[in-house]
This record gives C-alpha cells, structure tokens and sequence, in this order.
C-alpha cells in the first residue's frame, strides 16, 4: 500500500472513530433525534470515503476527498479571523449599590424602613418591584413547575445559607506565618480544589466591583462597604448536566441550591484556612454576604468570559457553573484573564436570546454599560418569569452551545471556536443541526 492510501485511510478511520464517539456521548445526554442524525451521517461517510472511491474513479475520488478534509481541518483548527479583546476599566468610582440588585429589592416588605428608605432613592423602581412581590412567590405551589419535596429541599438549602451569616468573616491568627507569594498561591489553589471547586483563579480585586452599599450581609442594610482587600480568589463549581437539561423544572433549582450551598462551604472554609496563617480573608457567598460582584472577578481570574446570557462562561462548563470568591490581603501571583472567542461567538450564536421566554437577553450590539462592553439584559422580565414559573428556569444555560458535556468532540470543537471565524459559524451551524435551534 503507497503512503497516501495509508494516510487517506488512518484519516477516514479517525474521522469515523470520533462520529462513532459522539453518538455514544449523544446518547449518554439523551438525544435520540440527534443520535439518528449522527448515526446516517456516519453511514454516509463510510459509504463515500471507503466504498464510492472503489465505484468511480477510485485515485480521483480519493485525493478531492483527502484536499476537502484537509483544507477543512485547516480552516477549522489555524487561526482565521481576529478575536476581540475586552476593555476593564481600572477603579474609577463607579460602583453598583447591592440594594438595587433584584434580589435585594424583592426582599424590602412593604412599610418597612428599609423599603420606605430605598424608593425615596429609587421612586421609579416602585411600581415595577410591587407587582413582582403580588406574583407567587418561589418555590410556591402556584408555580407552573411547583413539587412539594423538591420546593422543601431547596427552601431548606437556601435556609442553611442564610444561617451561616457569621462565618463568611472570624479573628486572624495574631501569628502571621510569611510565605513567598508562588507557594503560597500553589497551596491556597490545592486548597480550594481540595475543598470541592472543579476551577479556581487569582486576581488583584478590581474596586469598581465591589458593591458600594451593603443590602445582604453581615452589616445592616444601607452600610457603606469598605472592602480594602488587594487580591481575589474566584473559583467555580460545575452543575451537574442532567440537572440543566431539566430546564425550566425545579431540578435546575434544586440542583443550583445544591451547587451554592456548596460554594459556601467551600469559601467559608478557604477563608478560615488564610486567616488561621495570619491574613485577613472574607468569604462571599449566596444570599448571605455579598460584597463584590463575581462574574467580573471571575472573568479577572481567568474562569471564562462573560457572554450573551450574563453569566460567566467557563471554558470546561459552559454557563454550568456557579461562583464563590474570597477576597484577602496575602501576597499572591495572579492570573490573567482568558480569552477563547466567547464574545465572537454569542454575536453569531442568539441561541440564549432566540429561546429565553421572557425575551430578557439583549439581541442587539453590545453598549457600555458602567464603562464595559456588554449585552444589555432585562432582569425585572427574567425574574418574573421565575416567579410565573417557580424556578430560576436555566434555559439561556440548557442551549448554550458552551455547556455541552465535556467530551473528545466537543472540546475539539471548543478548541476551532477559539482559534478561528470559519469554526465559529460551522459549529453554531453543526449545533442548530444536532440539537435543534429551539427547545420545545
């Protein structure tokens, strides 16, 4: 056998090795209809790359079939295009104040201080707020997707949240233990893996992410937040798949109670560990001590670029993700911010946009928001959805391209989107193809 007919068969027998691969991890996430697509194609391929080239013009067949793929592979995988590169804003003074995140507001009660005291501040929230806090609550049997055990369990999560309030912060060992910066970073990271986070960063903490008025938190509502920490440690923690491919039931937001109760822990204990060495260290978590905004400190840290939907997407998990951070004053080496073409990628893609219910996530250009680059997004619609539903729904998270499962494939895949516009608009097509442009 000459040299090319060997090289023209391994290359035939790979590329029908990885088909045959993603049926099998098709299979695994459940789609039948997109195993039967796969599995034709596959047929299709062996029928014209090994049994054709023998019926008509066999050399012929064999070099336009070896030039198509190998120019396709080139395309795919070498640098086509330029990426973008993100614009952060060094500390300015411009602040967000955590009491006019949605969360904070739906939480102030009709003639209370607190509530009488913000829409003084903010009159034109009002009216909105009110008919939000008149639809059902979360996790109520009113809900479309409401299951009484599963409600319970998640209202019993976030409870346990709120309960451990008083050890996001504690007392630093008077004997402060010094360490050079890489190995205590080294450690600090093995650490935080050790505790349960599936990826973890280091970054210098940006002040315009922290929030500038406390509304959840260890201090009363309203105090001014002084957090003068220079380093940030952002790590993540993956949503299980089955979970997400639930959206909108309430197995996605159980699974996220899951996945915050779990940040919470292992912040709380990461920053008990910096402390017991001598250095001040806060932990922010859900619901009971937020005092910076995590996406942006993610993105910082290197754990993924913020897309379409608003959340941060990992380059392993896609949006499958959930955050926690630890902001503390040990010297550190920090990470750099990644870029794998997720900006380029959701300005083709719509398919969060073109799927969210609500119509909540922006289909237009990015415009500067608090002097960054991004997608504008509609909170006030999207939690009402949630409350219409009674689940945090997770569509956007379900249809992103970026959130399949980790596999041979789709990190291939993952990798031509980083490199080039050619892979950029084939897999947006490939997706549509597989899995459909829009859920049912």
């Amino acid at each position: 056998m000459e040299l090319f007919d060997f090289i023209y068969y391994v290359l035939g027998g790979i590329i029908s090795l990885l088909l045959l691969l993603f049926i099998i991890n098709l299979f695994s996430e459940g789609k039948q209809l997109a195993v039967l697509k796969i599995s034709i194609l596959l047929i299709l391929f062996i029928f014209h790359w090994f049994i054709l080239d023998y019926l008509i013009y066999p050399a012929l067949f064999m070099y336009i079939n070896f030039s198509f793929v190998s120019i396709f592979i080139m395309l795919f995988f070498l640098p086509v295009g330029k990426k973008q590169s993100i614009s952060i804003p060094i500390a300015n003074g411009v602040r967000v104040d955590e009491r006019d995140t949605m969360f904070a507001r739906i939480e102030l009660k009709p003639g209370t201080e607190n509530y009488n005291s913000y829409y003084k501040i903010r009159p034109e929230m009002k009216n909105i707020d009110d008919k939000l806090r008149a639809m059902p609550k979360l996790f109520e049997s009113e809900g479309k997707h409401y299951e009484k055990i599963k409600a319970e369990n998640i209202i019993k999560m976030f409870q346990i949240e709120e309960n451990r309030i008083a050890e996001v912060d504690g007392d630093v060992n008077p004997q402060k233990k010094y360490y050079d910066s890489k190995s205590i970073t080294k450690v600090i990271k093995e650490q935080c893996l050790k505790l349960g986070a599936d990826e973890v960063g280091v970054a210098l903490l940006n002040k315009n992410y922290v929030y500038s008025h406390q509304a959840r938190g260890t201090k009363p509502w309203g105090t001014e937040i002084t957090n003068n920490h220079k380093y940030v440690i952002a790590f993540s923690v993956e949503m299980d798949f089955d979970k997400v491919a639930k959206a909108p039931k309430l197995d996605i937001t159980e699974e996220t109670a899951k996945k915050y109760l779990k940040a919470q822990d292992i912040s709380i204990n990461l920053a008990k560990f910096i402390r017991d060495m001598g250095y001040p260290a806060v932990a922010h978590v859900s619901g009971s001590n937020y005092e910076i905004m995590l996406p942006p400190v993610a993105y910082d840290a290197g754990l993924g670029e913020l897309g379409r939907m608003n959340y941060l997407i990992s380059k392993k998990f896609g949006g499958r993700i959930r955050l926690g951070a630890v902001t503390t004053d040990i010297p550190l080496e920090t990470d750099k911010p990644v870029s794998f073409a997720v900006n380029e990628f959701c300005e083709i893609c719509m398919k969060c946009s073109n799927n969210c219910p609500s119509g909540s996530i922006s289909k237009n250009k990015k415009e500067l928001i608090r002097a960054v680059a991004k997608w504008q997004f509609n909170v006030e619609q999207c939690y009402s959805y949630w409350r219409y539903l009674g689940s945090d729904c997770g569509i956007c998270m379900k249809v992103c391209p970026f959130s399949h499962k980790n596999s041979l494939i789709h990190n291939l895949v993952r990798i031509g989107i980083s490199n080039s516009s050619f892979a950029r608009k084939i897999s947006l097509w490939g997706d549509d193809f597989i899995y459909g442009k829009k859920i049912n």
